[in-house]
């Protein structure tokens, strides 16, 4: 590989300086949704532009991996070959915000492999909300995680608190609709293309959090679905997240998958408890035995965080022990 420098030529002749825009697209595009190298490419060049302008050097491959220097190198992968297919996402309403856009969120830039650009349906100020709190959950709960999760996700919308969860069956759709029903924002983390709705059962579910929050994805309109991407898109609930709220679970699934990413980026964790014998309850009942929170109520979340956003969360008394137990009992029969 030739590197470009003083005295020595380029592989490519030199271009106009391209769209911003259209150069975080080709940056994203070239790495590939989920890359673990974005981290090191921005650390080496700043910039999706910058980065564009190295794609020969040495120290563009360094950053970015062979994979992604093959891609780079091919003739019909540049900043303009985007325009078109931005062009179509403006005509859709479908929000591309590239990592240095201000409605980009902020907490991202703390995860090394964070999303080079994301896609977004409804208002993407809430991605900048503070005060967010995951709930994550199995698929297949029962009515006594249905009726936790909705109790505690409406208590969570009521104090100003912004719920992210995946859209997903079972209790990512009821942390969801627990907001909605108290018309307050929440955020949707897809793990498929933007332009898709998973389940297909959920779409008015969605235009509900579009109407008031957001649904955002790494994976632009036309990607194909794959299975793998939504252990890969855990890691941006957990990245938006204050902490995250483990419902019902397996001991080794999706929603686990979530907790160990919250735990990677030093997020807090929260679980619910369940009877000994429940296999549902099997994940949350090993991470309080690790020493996470225990959740009976809204307000064991939310005293974590009340000195830490008095503008943002409403605050009340929290229960007592008997009465958090009470809260409990009721909440299984």
């Amino acid at each position: 590989m030739t590197r470009a420098g003083e005295g020595q030529l380029s592989l490519f002749p030199p271009d106009p300086a391209p769209d911003p825009l259209l150069c975080w697209l080709w940056l994203a595009g070239t790495l590939g949704a989920g890359s673990q190298r974005s981290g090191a490419v921005l650390d080496a060049f700043g910039g999706a532009q910058e980065a564009w302008e190295a794609r020969d050097t040495d120290a563009f491959a360094a950053a970015a991996g062979p994979a992604a220097v093959q891609r780079a190198c091919l003739p019909d992968n540049t900043p303009e070959h985007y325009r078109a297919f931005a062009r179509r996402c403006a005509a859709r309403r479908i929000r591309i915000l590239p990592y240095d856009d201000p409605d980009y969120p902020l907490a991202f830039s703390r995860i090394s492999d964070m999303p080079l650009v994301l896609y977004c349906t409804g208002d993407p100020r809430w991605l900048n909300e503070p005060a967010a709190v995951g709930m994550v959950g199995t698929r297949k709960p029962t009515e006594y995680g249905l009726r936790a999760a909705e109790d505690i996700g409406r208590g969570l919308a009521r104090a100003g608190a912004i719920i992210v969860s995946g859209l997903a069956d079972g209790l990512d759709s009821a942390g969801h609709r627990a907001a909605v029903g108290e018309n307050c924002p929440t955020i949707a983390v897809m793990g498929v293309p933007i332009d898709r709705t998973y389940p297909a059962a959920n779409r008015e579910l969605r235009r509900a959090i579009e109407r008031r929050g957001c649904v955002i994805s790494e994976y632009p309109p036309g990607t194909r679905h794959k299975a793998e991407h939504f252990p890969v898109r855990n890691r941006l609930i957990s990245g938006l997240s204050l902490g995250v709220v483990a419902v019902e679970c397996a001991r080794f699934s999706g929603t686990m998958k979530t907790i160990e990413h919250a735990m990677d980026q030093d997020r807090d964790i929260f679980a619910v408890p369940g009877n000994i014998d429940a296999p549902r309850s099997e994940g949350p009942n090993w991470l309080l035995r690790q020493g996470a929170r225990p959740v009976t109520c809204t307000q064991d979340i939310l005293e974590e965080y009340w000195l830490r956003f008095p503008q943002k969360l409403a605050q009340s008394a929290p229960l007592p022990p008997e009465a958090a137990q009470q809260r409990l009992e009721q909440l299984r029969s």
